[in-house]
């Protein structure tokens, strides 16, 4: 089993901490619903610190993680950020190593990248803005069409198997369409666990996918509201379904901010 423990910032947001080492995703304090940033004495504590920023858009990124993470952290940002912000920028397609750290980036159907990180035997996928982004009970067929194409298109190079944990978009303004593109992750690219993320605020729009979207390859858990903390252990294999073996450890606490 491998034991990961996550803080839901809120938005897209997340702390994720593996042993000594924390991986930051998407912070920020800006959107329409609760957010919050880890304290600055919690960042420090771990020994090797990782900041992702799929995109530019102030809801996935806050200048402020900067001064939070420190000189010493590592920045990997979509090719899309602005200078003079520092990060390693990837393109859709890229492949780098960063220490002890992989990362490969895909692409998204709004702006930036999304990021598949592996560390420690663990690989997590955050679809920072990807996913299928069309408004069935109001787009046109040909509007509708071309969303489908390009949402295919970025999610066909990832890989279908082997992702223990994503962090996907369900959004309660897509209507009837809240969850497609997730649920077509699910289905075709398997993660064992997925989150939702970016229901902007309405956290029964997450516990709602928990309960209609999970398979019985991958176990959806819900994270409703920015400081839900939950300490995983994700099984080593797929010989059982993941509601099975995996052990879920939901804990009703706040880390600070």
């Amino acid at each position: 089993m491998k034991d990961i423990s996550i803080d839901y910032l809120g938005g897209s947001g997340f702390l994720v901490a593996i042993g000594e080492t924390c991986l930051l995703f998407d912070a920020s304090e800006n959107g329409p619903d609760r957010r919050i940033l880890p304290a600055k004495e919690t960042i420090s504590a771990f020994e090797k610190r990782y900041v992702f920023i799929s995109h530019r858009h102030e809801d996935h990124f806050s200048e402020k993680v900067y001064d939070l993470c420190g000189e010493d952290a590592i920045y990997v940002v979509g090719y899309d950020l602005p200078q003079p912000h520092r990060g390693e920028r990837m393109q859709p397609g890229e492949e780098r190593g960063f220490g002890a750290v992989n990362v490969r980036a895909f692409g998204s159907t709004d702006e930036g990248v999304s990021f598949l990180v592996e560390y420690a035997g663990i690989q997590i996928f955050h679809a920072g803005d990807l996913n299928l982004w069309h408004w069935r009970d109001e787009s046109s067929i040909t509007e509708i069409e071309a969303a489908e194409r390009a949402f295919y298109d970025c999610v066909a190079p990832i890989p279908t198997s082997g992702i223990d944990l994503a962090f996907f978009p369900v959004d309660p303004r897509q209507g009837s369409m809240y969850d497609a593109g997730a649920g077509y992750f699910v289905m075709t690219v398997k993660p064992k666990i997925m989150i939702p993320m970016h229901f902007q605020g309405r956290g029964d729009v997450a516990m709602r996918f928990a309960i209609t979207g999970e398979t019985k390859n991958t176990k959806i858990v819900a994270l409703e509201e920015a400081g839900d903390h939950i300490d995983l252990s994700i099984p080593d294999t797929d010989e059982t379904a993941p509601d099975r073996k995996l052990k879920a450890l939901l804990a009703d606490q706040s880390f600070g901010s």
